[in-house]
């Protein structure tokens, strides 16, 4: 199944699902009000809302139509968003997420923003110690991200307007990491995008993550692919999107301007 978040007037956002093609998506407020509340009872929620995503395929279930545009992060705020960086585990700022489409404002004494394509998942509850199988089994739902930073400093994060379960994924998704190729552009321009695929896959960081704590559901784990980050400066356009073997877009596409915080 693909959720996603609907900006409006809370924090968090609204759920809903969304069709596979991305055109269409149904409300579930009745399930679970945000992505957060369906993370935090996810057991009985998540086939609830499996069901809901088989209605909107069959054509059994209503539905409205989904534009990106309208698309917050699938997780607006996160308890916590941890990243792999230099072979340790380190924790990073995750109370406000930069929407999919919506400007990426830096300080205006800052020039120019690193952007690092990465795909990142967010678990269900992981308890200490938790085992290989054990983190696997935590990763709930898959998205693209736009880690941005400055001078090694990260800001606030980007990720695709859809998240989607792993069994969207099909043989793309192996041994805890997603094996599809990345499309990136900027300015229209495309650019050389690496192989989400790496060498540490998201079970080993689960493990190293909670091997002394557990992990509450909703935690992100980012994954950088082995691409260079890509310098962007005020007035560039960025997109970041990924499509399956049949070349349709799977997570929708994260589509930005760079420009001056406060600026008209």
């Amino acid at each position: 199944m693909k959720l996603a978040t609907l900006k409006d007037s809370t924090r968090d956002g609204k759920l809903v699902v969304v069709s596979k093609d991305l055109t269409r998506c149904s409300e579930v407020g009745h399930i679970a009000r945000s992505l957060q509340a369906a993370l935090d009872d996810w057991a009985h929620v998540g086939p609830r809302l499996a069901r809901v995503a088989i209605g909107i395929e069959t054509g059994s279930q209503p539905t409205l139509r989904f534009h990106e545009h309208d698309a917050a992060s699938p997780l607006p705020r996160a308890f916590q968003r941890l990243e792999h960086s230099a072979g340790a585990v380190v924790q990073l700022a995750s109370d406000s997420m930069v929407p999919p489409r919506s400007p990426i404002d830096i300080p205006a004494d800052i020039a120019a923003v690193t952007s690092g394509v990465e795909v990142a998942v967010i678990l269900g509850d992981v308890p200490m110690g938790a085992t290989k199988a054990e983190a696997l089994a935590s990763i709930q739902l898959v998205m693209l991200a736009n880690h941005l930073s400055v001078g090694g400093t990260a800001l606030s994060p980007s990720y695709s307007p859809v998240a989607v379960s792993l069994d969207e994924l099909g043989e793309s998704w192996k041994d805890g990491a997603l094996h599809l190729p990345f499309n990136l552009s900027i300015n229209g321009k495309a650019v050389v995008a690496a192989n989400a695929a790496v060498a540490t896959g998201f079970a080993d960081v689960i493990v190293e993550a909670a091997r002394t704590r557990p992990l509450s559901a909703g935690t992100i784990v980012e994954l950088a692919s082995s691409g260079e980050g890509q310098s962007i400066t005020v007035g560039d356009v960025i997109r970041i999107s990924m499509k399956d073997p049949a070349g349709h877009s799977i997570f929708g596409a994260i589509e930005q301007t760079v420009a001056k915080a406060g600026a008209l």
